[in-house]
Parts: structure tokens; C-alpha cells; sequence
């Protein structure tokens, strides 16, 4: 897919410079296992429902490939970040395989000793992300593998050819749009808000801020540390955010699996979602679906799902094995084909995105500069306090936006001075 993956070849880089990345057991492999000779492994990733099931089907693509018998175990996002880190502080690995969806908790473990490095699992030259993102002093300790665009707001086109409703091309038509849907019986919101850790409310606000003057810029500013919190362009993002609240735009928040139900059923029309949406179970129709940038951005966030392997596994050769199989391009083929998924892999033939909605938003991605996702590029404690943040905003609207920005300014220090 070679339109996106110029997009994420420049999507900018959040890999450290750690010293002491990890070495294990096994010398060179960073492996305390015995030598990959087991014929089952263990993997856990965040992937459920809808998209549980179309891994699945991948596993069983690299059940014969690899001759590996699979076992994956299905966790939320902050269940699998605290899990996994308690696990190996404690020498621990919670699984052979972790599907670990940021960069930077990425380059903490290896510089921890957690992870054995996966540099020959996959050749850089076929892919559409930089390994320095997850590298340590030289050695790659990940490899990519679904990548998600957060293009913008997800509607129905049923919905939108019924109502004789049009995609909005600037702020006063989208908040006319806005007020034009909430006056539709059966309506309760005109914006779903997903939640669960505070994920997915910080990627409608990483929209926000990239509709602002070089939006795109700031967000890069802010995850390289070139720009701050302080910058008056973050606090009229979340004064904007807080003016839809005002007018009743938001709905309640609830589990983002959970909104996708009263999407499709049109309660909650508009769902600021990832490119995952097709796959997820309650779209009946991804034929159906739509999607629109946030009027005024000049970007869109990217974030990609990183094979790891703990040292602590006693199966790392035949984990890093399954890795190779999972990247290449004939695995990533399997899920691409199923919709909801964007391959890292640029082997993958353009004719494998079945669903045109997947094969239309290369070319939304190509008309502006495509980021990192904010909070997963900078990690925790920013992370943390991004989402509780967010979390407290939508339960309490009228926050002092002078308030949320101290505190993601303290953070993002903080953060980047570890």
C-alpha cells in the first residue's frame, strides 16, 4: 500500500537512546529460554471482539506457516500496561508474545532488560515505519504490525442520505451540522464519546489540537519536546472541546466497544474512531460507513501494534519465529483482507483492502501530515495524566481550561526528562 506508507515513513520518530537494553540469558538473543523448542506459545494484546476474531484468523495463518500452536489472551489497554510491567519487574513474562500498542513503554522495557531484541523478525526496507522508534543503543526490540490511522469522525451514510445531510468543510458548517442532527428523533447525541482509560477521548482531542494554526507541527512539537503545554493554540483546542460540551454535543461516556452500538444504531451518528471501526462487531455494514476529517486539521494521528518478546520467556526463538510470520506480508494479507486493518507491511497488495472505505483513506491521510498518536508516543506519566485529564473533563465540562493545561504541562515535563 504504497500511498500510506509514505504517509507513516515520515510519521516521526519516539525511539530513546537507552543504555542498557536488555541481554538476557541467551547472549545476543536477550532470550532466557531454551532455545525455542516449545511447539506452543502464549500471546496477549488488546484485540477483542470483532477483531479477536479476525486475528484469529491470522493465528491460524501462522499455525501452519510456523508450526506453532497459539493460545492469545485478550486484556484491556491498562490491564496489559500495568500487567505486563508488574509481571517483569518481577522477572515474569506475561505472555511469549505482547502486542504492545506504544513506543515508548516499548523502549522502557528494552532499556529495563525486558525484551529480547526482534531485529531479524522483519527487514525494514519492506515497511512503513522506522525501527528507530523501538530501538536501544542499535538493536530493534519490536516489530510492527496493524497500523491504525485516526482519520476523524465515522458516520453512516444511510443516516446522512436520509436526512439529506452533507459532510461539513469548515467549523460553522460542522457546528451546524451538530445542531441540525441533535434535532433528529431517536438522536440522544450527535457525538459518541468512547471511553475506558480515557482512551479514545485523548484522540478526539488530539484532533483539536491539530485543527489549530499548524496543528500538525504542535502536536510533533509537543511529543519531540519543542513545544509546551502553555501554548495558547492547546488551551482554544480544549475551549473549543468545552463549547461543544456546553451546547450538548457530547453524549454520556461509555466503553468504547460499547458506543460503537448506539453508533450503528444511529443514537450516537458521529464516532471520532480509528480505522479499526469496520472490524468491530456491531457494524453490520462496513459498505455503509463514511468518514470526514475534523474541519481545519492539518494532520492525523497513526499508531501501530508492536510484536514484543520478554526475555522471560522460555520460548524466545520460537516467539521471535511466530513474529516473522505474523509481520510478513503474507500475514498481514490475512487480516487486510477482512477489513478494519492497515498493513505495516508495504508488500501487501493494494487489492487486498476489500472495503473501499479502507482503500479511501490512504488518500485522506496523503492531503495532510500524518503524527504519532500524542500520548502513546510521550508514554507515562504524561499518558496517565493525559487521560485522567480528559476523563475529569468530560464528567465535569466546566473545568478552568487554565486547570487541565497546568496540569499536561506538569506531566509533559516530567515526562520528558526521564
Amino acid at each position: 500500500m504504497a500511498g500510506l506508507a509514505g504517509c507513516f515513513a515520515d510519521s516521526g520518530g519516539d525511539g530513546g537512546d537507552g543504555s542498557d537494553g536488555g541481554s538476557g540469558d541467551d547472549g545476543e538473543d536477550g532470550g532466557s529460554g531454551d532455545g525455542g523448542s516449545a511447539s506452543s506459545i502464549d500471546i496477549t494484546g488488546v484485540w477483542s471482539g470483532g477483531e479477536q476474531e479476525d486475528f484469529s484468523e491470522v493465528m491460524s495463518f501462522v499455525e501452519e506457516d510456523a508450526g506453532v500452536e497459539l493460545e492469545y489472551h485478550p486484556r484491556d489497554t491498562d490491564t496489559l500496561l500495568t500487567g505486563t510491567l508488574m509481571d517483569y519487574e518481577s522477572g515474569v513474562a506475561s505472555a511469549d508474545i505482547v502486542v504492545m500498542p506504544s513506543p515508548a513503554r516499548v523502549i522502557s522495557d528494552a532499556e529495563n532488560g525486558h525484551l529480547a531484541p526482534l531485529g531479524d523478525a522483519w527487514n525494514a526496507d519492506d515497511f512503513a515505519v522506522d525501527p528507530s522508534r523501538v530501538s536501544v543503543d542499535g538493536e530493534v526490540y519490536a516489530a510492527p504490525f496493524k497500523m491504525d490511522l485516526k482519520p476523524g469522525f465515522w458516520y453512516r451514510k444511510s443516516f446522512f442520505n436520509e436526512h439529506d445531510l452533507s459532510v461539513p468543510e469548515s467549523w460553522d458548517e460542522f457546528t451546524s451540522l451538530l445542531e441540525t442532527i441533535s434535532g433528529i428523533e431517536g438522536v440522544d447525541a450527535p457525538i459518541a464519546s468512547g471511553n475506558g482509560t480515557g482512551w479514545p477521548l485523548s484522540d478526539i482531542t488530539e484532533g483539536f489540537i491539530m485543527r489549530q494554526e499548524d496543528g500538525a507541527s504542535l502536536q510533533q512539537g509537543l511529543i519531540d519536546g519543542d513545544a509546551s503545554f502553555t501554548d495558547d493554540r492547546v488551551g482554544t483546542a480544549f475551549d473549543e472541546i468545552k463549547s461543544l460540551h456546553e451546547e450538548g454535543y457530547f453524549s454520556q461516556t461509555r466503553d468504547f466497544g460499547v458506543q460503537y452500538e448506539y453508533f450503528w444504531d444511529n443514537s450516537l451518528p458521529l464516532y471520532f474512531m480509528g480505522s479499526f471501526t469496520p472490524a468491530q462487531e456491531a457494524v453490520q455494514d462496513p459498505s455503509d460507513l463514511g468518514v470526514f476529517r475534523l474541519p481545519g486539521v492539518d494532520g492525523v494521528t497513526s499508531s501501530v501494534n508492536w510484536f514484543t518478546v520478554p526475555t522471560y520467556s522460555e520460548n524466545v526463538d520460537t516467539a521471535r519465529n511466530a513474529v516473522s510470520s505474523f509481520v510478513s506480508a503474507e500475514g498481514q494479507e490475512v487480516w487486510a483482507e477482512l477489513g478494519g486493518f492497515i498493513a505495516s507491511n508495504t508488500q501487501v497488495p493494494d487489492d487486498a483492502y476489500e472495503i473501499q472505505v479502507m482503500s479511501d483513506l490512504p488518500d485522506l491521510a496523503a492531503e495532510v501530515t500524518v503524527v504519532p498518536d500524542l500520548d502513546d508516543a510521550l508514554g507515562n506519566p504524561f499518558q496517565e495524566e493525559f487521560w485522567s485529564q480528559l476523563k475529569g473533563l468530560w464528567a465535569s465540562p466546566d473545568t478552568e481550561t487554565a486547570e487541565i493545561v497546568s496540569a499536561l504541562d506538569e506531566a509533559h515535563q516530567e515526562t520528558l526528562s526521564n
